[in-house]
């Protein structure tokens, strides 16, 4: 059989695009060439796409590429969406391909759009029997804080439903980009201020006192489907994982498999399979959770539908130590993809 043609999307108009572009140079250089002839699709910041051979890096495709207006002209055979955050992990793109009938690596359009919005996410996860837990929460409407009046609301609800210490965050962003730590209501302010610059919908989570748990799944939700084992992001006293600590500093520590009791591990994993179904999600999700840690209860904090996939990201990792080297990660979620596309097309659209 001859190779697939294989569609590496990067780049994006998201906050996240340095990191997509690190995503995919990973991917890339571990591509089995014998199965999938890689093609490249870079957008720009501004939203126009690029492309160029794969032998050139990733930002000359970007820089000097050629322009492309139509995604069919590439003929790709499968894309993967190495596209992190808004306008690519979001679902936008994913319905652009469904519309094209192009198989592609990851979940589909309501799963994306539902696991990047946090808010929406855990008014799911609070309708499950039993619910899948999450930290005390409040969203919060950015159109509502106009007046001094409808923020001192707003702020009064804060205290009373959340408390202190709290995270602010915008609903719908990645890589803890516009996350905010609150310990005292002075700060409330300046940290809303912050999140809404990223998006009109926040939330405001309680802080407690937890470990930050992350574990990967690999599948399409079948019984089939893979649930690594925990890993641990270990940080200095008072630090938490923001931006920084994820990508600029060299402060955060992996540990793989965290430290926990048998039991709590695999209430993890329990944990993980659930909420990647009950989201929908196909091949591939990091679930990100708190573990208390003095009592161990474990809540649920996000689903990454597209995980980094750079030389220091959790997801391969944890999915290496599982069993699956990285370039093999890479093979297994495309075909991944083109089984789950396969079984879609035999559905019927027509009475």
């Amino acid at each position: 059989m001859p190779a697939r043609r294989l569609l590496i999307v990067f780049g994006g108009r998201s906050s996240e695009h340095e990191i997509s572009l690190r995503s995919a140079a990973e991917i890339l250089k571990a591509i089995d060439r014998q199965r999938f002839t890689p093609i490249l699709l870079g957008i720009r910041r501004d939203g126009s796409w690029w492309t160029g051979p794969a032998e050139w890096s990733l930002e000359a495709v970007l820089e000097t590429g050629e322009p492309v207006s139509d995604l069919r002209k590439l003929a790709p055979d499968l894309v993967f969406p190495v596209l992190h955050g808004p306008y690519g992990e979001d679902g936008t793109f994913q319905g652009l391909l469904e519309v094209l009938g192009l198989p592609y690596v990851g979940s589909g359009v309501l799963a994306s759009a539902l696991c990047m919005d946090k808010a929406l996410l855990k008014h799911v996860l609070a309708t499950q029997s039993p619910a899948i837990p999450v930290v005390p929460w409040l969203e919060v409407d950015a159109h509502g804080l106009g007046t001094a009046a409808q923020r001192q609301e707003i702020v009064d609800a804060i205290v009373e439903e959340v408390g202190f210490p709290c995270f602010v965050k915008p609903a719908n962003q990645g890589s803890s980009v516009g996350i905010s730590r609150v310990d005292e209501e002075a700060g409330l302010w300046r940290a809303l201020t912050l999140a809404s610059r990223y998006d009109a919908k926040l939330v405001v989570e309680k802080g407690i006192d937890a470990r930050e748990i992350e574990l990967a799944v690999l599948g399409n939700g079948d019984a089939h489907t893979l649930v690594s084992a925990p890993g641990e992001i270990g940080l200095p006293p008072g630090e938490w994982y923001d931006y920084e600590n994820k990508y600029l500093k060299d402060a955060a520590t992996l540990q793989i498999p965290a430290d926990l009791p048998e039991t709590a591990a695999e209430r993890l994993q329990d944990l993980a399979l659930r909420a990647f179904r009950v989201a929908g999600c196909k091949g591939l999700a990091r679930i990100d959770f708190l573990v208390d840690r003095q009592t161990l209860q474990p809540y649920l904090n996000e689903i990454n539908t597209m995980p980094g996939f750079t030389t220091i990201s959790m997801y391969p990792k944890l999915v290496e130590r599982a069993g699956v080297p990285y370039a093999e990660l890479i093979s297994q979620l495309c075909e991944l993809a083109l089984a789950h596309h396969a079984a879609r097309s035999k559905l019927s659209v027509t009475r």
